[in-house]
């Protein structure tokens, strides 16, 4: 009898378990999608129709999502599903249309969009997003034919222009470098790309920087499929589904041999960083790194100013679950998600440290100053890091100021200067703002 009266108790408890892990009105629940586990970008669409909101979800560190970084700008992918982006706009990359300034130094709305948007993907000059709508479209410079609309003029868009070059098929990624766009077919899983190829971006043939640039889209030739993207200012790789990592572009390949390159084996997760060099996640969770390592970005004490294509243990790294690299820094989530070590150039605060000495690292350092939040992705441009946790809040570190040299401008966090530089995390917005 008393048996039986405990299970009676115990079943009656059931439904308030159930209920108390539904709790907190949903963003927890929302927090554990991960892009990876999406047929397209248009299922994301089509949960995001469903609910009403842009849903949070992790991409691990890749280059389109709800938070992306170009060279000197940001985006993010509010719950609303409009997109706030701050940084260097003279080529209209930030889709503000009541003027192109040379820096914005705090996020602003992009408003040449009809549409609310799943994920972003930004780079130097221009900006990509896919909508709730469904389809992929992109504005600013229009160089090289990277907006994907088959237009090669030395001019910018400023109104979102639909990238044609996928002919009705559905992708699972986007990732733009500098003068070049690449995308993920979610049937075929092989990778297309488009613009620039004057370093074998494409993986095509080429002679010199003048070489004309492929605005049709060219489908790059990879041993089996693909499962994941990245891409750099002037290179690509792609991680195949049995876990082979392969790259090409600048320092990688040779323009009489512009073939992808295998890199290794076993692994889950790539950056590539903004000047040359890549890290990625092995099979045992730990970080290796190639590259040039002139900062010590590739997690090694020994100065390089040459490539190495040779991978580099990023020593005191365990269990990581994401990965990102800058210009000349590098960064990783461990610790269940719970915190981030970043390593590299520090003479801006790129590491989060809370202190300027040292002014570079190999030895991955904790950033100071995130909330106690988990956190659930991670994007770095030039000088800044940011990171997105499951409370939709959005902290970020490192330069907050354009440089002084002529012709060149700075990159920000998205408050205003002063600072001129912070070097522990200071909070953006939250996805949730108005």
């Amino acid at each position: 009898m008393q048996n039986k009266t405990l299970f009676i108790v115990l079943l009656s408890l059931i439904p308030v378990v159930i209920m108390c892990s539904k709790g907190g009105g949903g963003d927890a629940a929302d927090s554990q999608l991960s892009l990876a586990n999406f047929y397209s970008l248009d299922d994301l669409s089509n949960l995001a129709k469903n609910s009403g909101k842009t849903p949070s979800y992790s991409t691990s560190g890749s280059e389109n999502g709800l938070i992306s970084m170009g060279d000197l700008s940001t985006c993010v992918v509010m719950t609303s599903g409009k997109i706030k982006c701050w940084g260097f706009n003279g080529s209209f990359q930030l889709g503000n249309t009541q003027a192109v300034t040379a820096n914005q130094q705090t996020p602003v709305y992009t408003n040449i969009l009809n549409d609310n948007a799943v994920a972003v993907s930004a780079a130097l000059n221009h900006t990509c997003a896919y909508l709730i709508a469904g389809g992929m479209k992109c504005w600013g410079s229009q160089n090289n034919g990277k907006l994907g609309n088959k237009i090669n003029t030395n001019t910018y868009a400023n109104t979102p222009q639909d990238v044609v070059n996928l002919n009705g098929n559905q992708i699972k990624m986007m990732v733009t470098g500098d003068e070049h766009v690449c995308v993920l077919f979610s049937g075929t899983q092989q990778v297309m790309c488009w613009g620039a190829n004057n370093k074998g971006q494409l993986a095509q043939n080429y002679t010199n920087s003048s070489d004309p640039p492929v605005i049709a889209g060219v489908n790059i030739a990879l041993p089996e499929s693909v499962k994941l993207i990245a891409t750099s200012d002037d290179s690509v790789c792609a991680i195949t589904i049995s876990g082979n990592l392969y790259c090409w572009g600048s320092n990688i390949t040779q323009s009489t041999n512009p073939n992808p390159v295998l890199i290794d084996s076993g692994v889950k997760n790539i950056s590539s960083g903004e000047k040359d060099h890549f890290c990625y996640i092995s099979a045992n969770d730990f970080v290796n790194c190639f590259g040039i390592n002139d900062k010590m970005q590739l997690g090694s004490s020994t100065i390089n100013t040459t490539f190495v294509k040779t991978p580099v243990k990023v020593p005191n790294l365990v269990n990581v679950t994401a990965i990102v690299a800058g210009a000349f820094h590098s960064c990783a989530i461990s610790d269940n998600n719970a915190s981030v070590y970043c390593w590299g150039d520090n003479s801006l605060g790129q590491l989060g440290s809370s202190n300027s000495v040292p002014s570079q690292s190999n030895i991955p350092l904790k950033v100071v100053g995130l909330p106690a939040n988990k956190v659930i992705d991670i994007a770095a441009g030039d000088r800044v890091t940011c990171t997105l946790h499951d409370n939709d809040d959005v902290f970020c570190w490192g330069n907050n100021n354009a440089p002084t040299t002529p012709g060149s401008y700075g990159d920000f966090l998205g408050v205003k200067n002063p600072p001129s530089f912070s070097n522990t995390a200071i909070k953006i917005l939250n996805r949730n703002d108005q």
